[in-house]
Parts: structure tokens; C-alpha cells; sequence
């Protein structure tokens, strides 16, 4: 890239690391919120030995909610059911059921590495809520169970028979992280039975690592209209309090659920009719007081996302019926995938604006996989390839540069000339332009070509499940930083504390960006301040990217080395441009065409014909 291109994305970091300052500022109140999450706890546990027998305790999970997530549990004139559990196994995924809640208590991912999905959930996935913030306390029992599908079976206080049906994915969209949810409502009482607010738990989505940059959300899709709201939405802000829940509704609600980095699930209807539901999603604390991440600051702040699916209006007369069929998905983030399930899961991925140019750069990616055999070989092709379909417009901009670079004295005569008189100097500036055929937005214009492959290519890389637990070289996971080796001071630093790990990759890449803007073509007009920021900017960019995934500077290394590369090349083999005015007091020369034109030999002259007088006034 180009200097203007380095500002671009210089501004952008600034933006992010001037957001991370400001997130920080809720340390304060997020510890509070965690010691208040522990000391409930501590009481829950004192209360347990006192709690009447046949009531249901309180789930732990409930009481690390927030303030607004916290309800009532199970009334304690319901006598308790033994729980009675069930898994379902496909492929590398292994499906835990429990018939508290009817549904999918925790989803285990074998492939790779093992990951488990709902382990922070209040209850398990599917569990049918009468309220957004409330529990499934219907007792359920399990009717049918086989190696390939269980159901529940449970009646409600007020007569309402819920019958729930687990099934293992068949036919073309099978995929071992898919299951068929089949849900029936029967109104075994003598009143009729309406209701808006029937949902469905999701889950909770936990990050793999409290220090991670994408955090947990809740996300959504009306009709194409995909939407997210992350753990950091319901920080308090500037003009805005803390928020506790998110509630919307949609009038052709397809989806919903939860996802981390890499990993999510989903809730979709089955079937190609929208039908409108509501979304209702909140955060809640993860404790870290027992884990290997209890020594980390960003665990004092991690939380986990849960999310509830509304179901459609609910209307039975006595004796009624309803039934509805929906598709759960709980596994990695692989946009391949999403997209063969259909449905628009894919939008998940969230690529942003420049989603456009990401997908078929994803798919390219893959592609590359399958005939390397490594992903991180894959990054390093499919860079070389961008950077070689660029290079006509790099070299475009990097000769325009040039030229503006030998107009330079020219236009500083004007500026000393004309300084007086400000519209006076633009116009004699762009009169120069003019006479020596100087474009000046030709640097600019190339350098905007390549911003959507920048960032497009970014985003694949930095949501992209398939880079979890892959080598290359020396990197033991694309998907983490490269660290070789930890170093441990007796005392702490600044912005340091007492470990500092050695990353190779982020050194290299900082290495190559000052080589390259040594080998750049600077203008002459740059003032000494510019030349300052430019030989601080790959510092700059060497802090805020050092703990950046491996994949991520595996593709920045390996663009800069390309660049380098290709300036050594312009250099020996491209002319360096000559100013010279351009002649505009010739007129062009018509194009000669030995069809059209007269002076062909072999073209006829083509007389007149008489024409018929007209006749009348």
C-alpha cells in the first residue's frame, strides 16, 4: 500500500485502540457487578442445607445474571422429577440431553479440539419459556428415545401439553452439527389459551479465551435483514446508562442465537414461511475465580451472551393444537457450511460492507486449502495472488505519485507567489495540473480500489473457524498469537506487566513495513511532521497489532514482503515519468478508417440521385 493508504488504516487503528480505552473505563462497575455475583453465590450456598426437600433449587447460572435476568424459579409446591438424560451422537459432535428444560443441555465438538457449547447456559437449549426472562419449570419426561432422536413429554400448570421431538439431520442438509426440533402445544384444559410471549432458549455463548477481540452477541434475522448486539452493547456510554436485556420484535423473524469467535448456535424455522417472533438477549458474568484465566484483567470483564427465540402467537381454543418445526445448528463459524445449510446462516459471518469481496475470498481460500493441504500456505497464495491482480493499479499510483513528486518546486513557487490570495493559488494550481496532464487524485484512486480486498480479506481471516488449532512453521494455531517464548520480570512494566511474550510474526511485519516505506516514492511536499508520523507509524502498528492471531500477521508479513518485492521490480524495469506540458494547440487526428474514409481507392464516390419534385404549396 501506498502512504495515503498507511494514514487510512493508521486512523482506523486509532479508532480501535481509542474504543478499548474507552470500554476500560467500566472496570469499576463490572468488578462490583462480579463481587456482587459472588457473594450471591456464597449465600446460595449457605441457603442449601435449609431448602425444603421436593423443591427445586435455584440454578448457580441464574445467580451470575444480571440484575434484570434474575426470576423466579420453580414454585415450591412442584414436587421434583428425577432427571433423566439422553445424548445422540453424530459424527465428532456428541448431543447431552437433559429433561430439565426438554432440550440440549451442553453440545460437545470433538473435531479438533474439544469445545463444549452451552456450558454457561441457565438451562439447556430449547427449554420453552413462558416469559423472556423466566425458566422452563415444566416437569418433563422422556417418551421415546432412540440412537437418533429423543422426546419430551411434559404438561404446564394451566393444562397446556408441550410435547418436544430431537432429531439427528437427514437428507441432503445433513450436517453432524444439526438437529430437527418439532414442537407441539395441546390445550388439554376447558379455557381457550392466547399468548405472545411463548420462547425459546438458545443457549449462552462463552468466549474460548477472556482476551479475545471479538466478544459474545445475540444475533437475529428478519427477512435478510441479519442484526447483532455484542457483550460490549450494554456498557454504559457517554449519554446512555447501563443496559440490563435487549428486546425486539420482527414481523418475519428467521433465525436467532448466540455466537462467539468461532463458534455458534442457531435457532431457525423450518419451512420457507416467515412468521413474526421477538428476540430478547442478555449478558451475563463468567467467573474465572477457578480457572487457568483467573490472572488475566480481561477476566474481571468476560462475559457470556444468552438469547431466547420467540415463538408466533400462540391461540388454543380447549382441545386445540399448534405445532412448529425448527432446525438447531451448534458448531463452528465455517462460512462453507452456514451456506450449504441454506436459510441465510451464513449472515452470521458478518462480514460487514465489504462482505461482497470476502465470501468469494473465502471460498478461494478453502480452495487453496485443498490443494496445499495447510492453511497457513493458503494465506500466503491467496495474498500473492491479490497482490499481483493489484499491481497494475499500485503501479498506476506509484507513477502518479512520481509525477506529482517533479511538480512539487512548481507548486511551491505558486504557493509563494499567490499566498495572498488563496482562490487566486487554486486556480494557478489547478491550471498546472492542467498544462502538464497531472492528475491529482491518481495516487488516491487506486489506493480506494484496494481498501474493500484490504479489509474484505480481514475480516476472513479474523472470523474463519477453520484457522482454530491449525500449524505452520513455528505457529502452533493460526488463530492465536505466535508466541515462542514467554519472558517473566522480577517486577512489572508499563503496558507489559511482568510477562512479555516474543511473537516472530508481528517482528517481522514491522521489519517490512519500514522497509517498504523506505522503498516507497515520497513526495517532496511532505512536511517535516508527515516524515515523523510516517517513521512512527510501523511502531505504531508493531504495538496494536503484536497479539494479533498469527493468521493476521501472517498476511500482513507476507503483503509487505510482496510489496518490497514488487517496488525493487518498478524500480529496474519501470521508466521513471517525465514532466513534460502537454500540446493542446493541435487538434486530434480523426481516426482513419479505409472503409470510411474517402481517400480509400477502393471506394466508389456515390453520385446524387434526381429526387421527385414535391408537388402542392
Amino acid at each position: 500500500m501506498d502512504r495515503k493508504a498507511w494514514i487510512v488504516v493508521t486512523l482506523c487503528a486509532i479508532g480501535i485502540v481509542l474504543n478499548g480505552w474507552y470500554m476500560n473505563k467500566n472496570q469499576a462497575a463490572l468488578l462490583e457487578q462480579q463481587k456482587l455475583a459472588e457473594e450471591a453465590r456464597k449465600a446460595a450456598a449457605a441457603q442449601t442445607p435449609t431448602t425444603p426437600a421436593g423443591t427445586t433449587p435455584a440454578p448457580a447460572a441464574a445467580l451470575s445474571a444480571s440484575p434484570a435476568a434474575a426470576t423466579p424459579t420453580q414454585p415450591s409446591n412442584v414436587t421434583e422429577i428425577p432427571e433423566e438424560t439422553h445424548t445422540l451422537t453424530s459424527g465428532s459432535v456428541t448431543w447431552h440431553f437433559s429433561s430439565k428444560g426438554g432440550g440440549i443441555s451442553r453440545a460437545i465438538l470433538a473435531a479438533g479440539d474439544q469445545v463444549t457449547l452451552n456450558k454457561d447456559g441457565r438451562e439447556p437449549i430449547g427449554s420453552l419459556r413462558r416469559e423472556a426472562t423466566g425458566l422452563d419449570i415444566i416437569p418433563y419426561k422422556i417418551t421415546e428415545k432412540t440412537d437418533r432422536k429423543i422426546t419430551f413429554e411434559g404438561t404446564s400448570a394451566d393444562g397446556i401439553i408441550v410435547r418436544k421431538t430431537y432429531t439427528l439431520a437427514e437428507g441432503e442438509k445433513a450436517d453432524e452439527h444439526l438437529l430437527t426440533l418439532s414442537i407441539t402445544l395441546t390445550n388439554s384444559s376447558a379455557v381457550p389459551h392466547k399468548s405472545e410471549e411463548y420462547y425459546l432458549y438458545t443457549g449462552a455463548a462463552t468466549s474460548l479465551s477472556p482476551d479475545e477481540p471479538i466478544r459474545p452477541s445475540a444475533f437475529w434475522n428478519d427477512a435478510g435483514d441479519a442484526g447483532q448486539k455484542d457483550a460490549n452493547w450494554f456498557n454504559k456510554g457517554f449519554f446512555s446508562s447501563e443496559k440490563t436485556e435487549y428486546r425486539s420484535s420482527h414481523a418475519r423473524l428467521r433465525f436467532a442465537g448466540v455466537m462467539s469467535r468461532f463458534y455458534a448456535i442457531i435457532i431457525s424455522r423450518s419451512g420457507k414461511e416467515d412468521k413474526p417472533g421477538k428476540v430478547w438477549a442478555s449478558r451475563q458474568i463468567v467467573s474465572h475465580l477457578n480457572d487457568e484465566f483467573k490472572n488475566l484483567d480481561s477476566a474481571k470483564n468476560d462475559y457470556a451472551m444468552q438469547a431466547a427465540l420467540g415463538l408466533p402467537p400462540v391461540d388454543l381454543a380447549p382441545g386445540g393444537i399448534q405445532s412448529w418445526d425448527y432446525e438447531i445448528y451448534a458448531g463452528p463459524k465455517e462460512y462453507h457450511r452456514l451456506d450449504k445449510l441454506e436459510g441465510q446462516r451464513d449472515f452470521i459471518m458478518f462480514y460487514g460492507m465489504f462482505g461482497w469481496i470476502s465470501k468469494p475470498l473465502n471460498n478461494v481460500m478453502r480452495w487453496m486449502h485443498d490443494v496445499s493441504g495447510n492453511w497457513g500456505i493458503a494465506i500466503i497464495l491467496l495474498t500473492i495472488v491479490i497482490r499481483t491482480v493489484l499491481w497494475p493499479l499500485q503501479s498506476k499510483a506509484q507513477s502518479s505519485m512520481k509525477r506529482m513528486g517533479l511538480l512539487a518546486p512548481k507548486m511551491k513557487e505558486l504557493q509563494e507567489k499567490f499566498k495572498d490570495d488563496p482562490q487566486k493559488q487554486q486556480a494557478e494550481v489547478m491550471k498546472l495540473y492542467k498544462d502538464y496532464g497531472v492528475n491529482p487524485i491518481g495516487g488516491c484512486l487506486p489506493m480506494m480500489l484496494q481498501i474493500p480486498i484490504f479489509f474484505g480479506f480481514y475480516s476472513v481471516l479474523q472470523n474463519a473457524a477453520e484457522l482454530r488449532g491449525q500449524p505452520w512453521l513455528w505457529v502452533k494455531d493460526l488463530s492465536l498469537a505466535d508466541t515462542i517464548y514467554t519472558i517473566n520480570f522480577p517486577f512489572s512494566l508499563p503496558l507489559m506487566g511482568t510477562d512479555f511474550d516474543i511473537n516472530p510474526l508481528p517482528i517481522i511485519m514491522g521489519i517490512t513495513m519500514i522497509l517498504q516505506m523506505k522503498l516507497t516514492p515520497q513526495p517532496t511536499t511532505v512536511d517535516k511532521s508527515q516524515k515523523i508520523m510516517f517513521a512512527v507509524m510501523p511502531f505504531f502498528f508493531l504495538f496494536i497489532c503484536y497479539n494479533f492471531a498469527a493468521a493476521l500477521s501472517l498476511y500482513w508479513s507476507t503483503q509487505n514482503i510482496y510489496a518490497i518485492f514488487q517496488s525493487r521490480i518498478m524500480k529496474l524495469y519501470m521508466k521513471d515519468p517525465v514532466l513534460e506540458k502537454v500540446d493542446r494547440t493541435q487538434p486530434k487526428a480523426a481516426p482513419q478508417n479505409s472503409i470510411f474514409t474517402t481517400q480509400n481507392p477502393n471506394q466508389k464516390e456515390k453520385k446524387p440521385k434526381p429526387r421527385t419534385p414535391k408537388l402542392g404549396g
